[in-house]
C-alpha cells in the first residue's frame, strides 16, 4: 500500500460506529477522514464533531506532545487505525509538511539530509 501522510484523505467502512475491516461485506456506512498524523504502523484520523466513532479519544496536552499534533487539534477527537483498515484513498496531497512549523507546502520535496522538509521561512529565520 502507498504510504500516506498528514493531509491525505481516506475512507473507512463502519459497523455500529466502529471502523472495521475493509473486506467485510456487512457494514453500515462509509466515512471519509483526514489524516492528521502518522507513524510506522498506522494513522491518526480527525473525527469531526458530528461523527461518533467507537475508540476515538480527545486530544489533550499529553497526546498533543506525544504524537506532535498541530495545536489546533487540542480538544478535538481522533482515532488511530492501522494501514489495513483503510478502505479507499480519497486524495493524496502532493507536497511536504515543514518539520519545524508544520505548515504544508504544495509540490515541495524533502530538502534535508535526514529526509525531512524545512520550509524557506524556517530556513531563513532560525528563531521562527
Amino acid at each position: 500500500m502507498v504510504k500516506l501522510k498528514p493531509g491525505d484523505r481516506v475512507s473507512c467502512r463502519l459497523k455500529e460506529g466502529m471502523i472495521v475491516n475493509p473486506y467485510r461485506s456487512d457494514f453500515d456506512d462509509i466515512k471519509t477522514f483526514d489524516i492528521i498524523a502518522s507513524d510506522s504502523a498506522g494513522y491518526y484520523l480527525f473525527v469531526p464533531p458530528y461523527t461518533y466513532i467507537k475508540g476515538s479519544e480527545e486530544v489533550d496536552s499529553f497526546l498533543l506532545k506525544k504524537v506532535k499534533f498541530d495545536k489546533k487539534y487540542l480538544g478535538d477527537e481522533v482515532v488511530y487505525i492501522s494501514e489495513s483498515l483503510v478502505y479507499k484513498i480519497v486524495s493524496q496531497m502532493d507536497g511536504c509538511q515543514c518539520s519545524r512549523c508544520k505548515e504544508f507546502s504544495y509540490k515541495a520535496a524533502p530538502n534535508q539530509k535526514d529526509g525531512t522538509f524545512l520550509c524557506w521561512r524556517c530556513r531563513d529565520d532560525p528563531f521562527r
